[in-house]
């Protein structure tokens, strides 16, 4: 299969069949979902809203519109992947820091496995479950040892007169019976046990998961067992699916955005909000125990104008707007500007810039009139280790907003 890799935020000009760059049209307005999901960081507005915009152009060219996403689209002879522009690195360093969820789609593809994105793993076996459950899970004859206070099949007379002896009533049986109890459907418990304990799942995932653990039979010991996918029973050809992603769940494997001999599913990450959530958990670690959240927003009266920064730091409150950008060494004006908007809309004295950049910038603080605008910089480029780019980003934080509430800090 042929892999295509596009840069997110970029266009770019590509040779698709028209069934593949149909697909991707339509996928691209599914996966964009609803308006929450990119919130003010939307890879496009509008009606039209869409994570890819195509336009036909000649030859069999197309030029490629890609909105702030990354991840992985399977179309039909070609995989596409959307890398992320602050590099791989620094992007799966902040998703782990966040609690980004992505857009999924079963369109399928085949990726490398890898530590990273369990996440993901347990929402395409979720989507098979629910495949499987509306089919209907196989019931099969399973062989049963027990010890009851009634015969049932073929008793065990050794075992059974050593019980009376001992003057308990009981008889040890074996049997075969008629239940959904069988290895494949342990297998799918055992998986699903697995994913409810999982960090990586939010509350909606667990409840889906839950369901599922109430409808599998029981996990036994031998659920673990391997599974050997290409001898199935013909019965059950159509758990294949969902037993690739419990083989995966159990042996703790996820996905990289490398082509591999993995199933994989459809899914892209809504980038900027990747980042919005990582910065804002990595500040908040850093500047403990000032809180910083995410605001509500305010509107200006009487024009009813909505102010929504990314960032409220506080008690004071200090405002702050992420941008899921690569600057430069010099300020962004427009940035600036609408900081300065957002802490007046506030009332606070001092607003800060989070943004990514690979050289030092020139004057990291300025003064807008009254308010003190502190610009942070995540180091990004190579040879940066993201870890260092995290430490160093929290340091300066830490020195800026200590600058600006001294007495905070020092009662604290």
């Amino acid at each position: 299969m042929k892999t295509l890799r596009l840069a997110e935020a970029r266009t770019a000009t590509h040779t698709l069949t028209d069934d593949q760059a149909g697909r991707l049209a339509l996928l691209g307005k599914k996966l964009a979902g609803e308006r929450r999901w990119w919130g003010s960081n939307g890879a496009h507005s509008g009606d039209s809203r869409s994570v890819f915009r195509l336009t036909k152009l000649f030859g069999g060219s197309w030029r490629i519109e890609v909105g702030n996403v990354v991840g992985v689209v399977g179309l039909p002879d070609l995989t596409i992947v959307v890398e992320p522009k602050i590099g791989m690195q620094h992007f799966m360093h902040l998703l782990a820091r966040s609690n980004g969820m992505p857009r999924v789609d079963s369109s399928m593809t085949s990726l490398e496995a890898a530590s990273a994105l369990q996440r993901l793993v347990i929402e395409w076996f979720v989507g098979e479950l629910d495949t499987l459950f509306r089919r209907g899970l196989v019931k099969d004859y399973v062989h049963s040892s027990e010890r009851l206070p009634h015969v049932r099949g073929h008793v065990n007379l050794v075992t059974t007169s050593r019980q009376w002896l001992q003057g308990r009533v009981l008889v040890d049986c074996e049997f075969d019976d008629f239940t959904e109890a069988t290895p494949f459907n342990q297998y799918l418990a055992a998986a699903v046990s697995q994913s409810i304990r999982s960090p990586a799942v939010d509350d909606r995932l667990r409840m889906r998961l839950a369901y599922f653990a109430r409808e599998l039979p029981p996990v036994s010991r031998e659920a673990r067992d391997d599974v050997d996918l290409d001898r199935l029973p013909a019965r059950y050809r159509h758990y294949q699916p969902a037993l690739k992603y419990a083989i995966d769940i159990l042996a703790g494997v996820g996905r990289s955005l490398e082509s591999g001999d993995h199933a994989s599913g459809t899914f892209l990450f809504n980038s900027a909000a990747v980042a919005e959530d990582a910065i804002r958990e990595v500040l908040a670690e850093a500047l403990a125990p000032m809180r910083v959240v995410k605001t509500g927003g305010r509107h200006l009266l009487p024009a009813f104008v909505s102010v929504n920064p990314d960032l409220e730091i506080g008690p004071p409150p200090f405002t702050g707007d992420v941008k899921y950008k690569i600057g430069d060494r010099s300020w962004n004006r427009q940035d600036l500007a609408q900081a300065v908007l957002f802490a007046a809309a506030y009332k606070s004295p001092h607003a800060v810039i989070a943004d990514f950049a690979q050289m030092e910038v020139l004057h990291p603080s300025l003064k807008v009139g009254d308010i003190h605008v502190s610009r942070l910089r995540w180091a990004i480029g190579d040879g940066t280790d993201p870890e260092d780019s995290e430490r160093r980003f929290a340091e300066s934080a830490r020195t800026h907003i200590e600058g600006a509430a001294p007495r905070f800090f020092a009662t604290a």
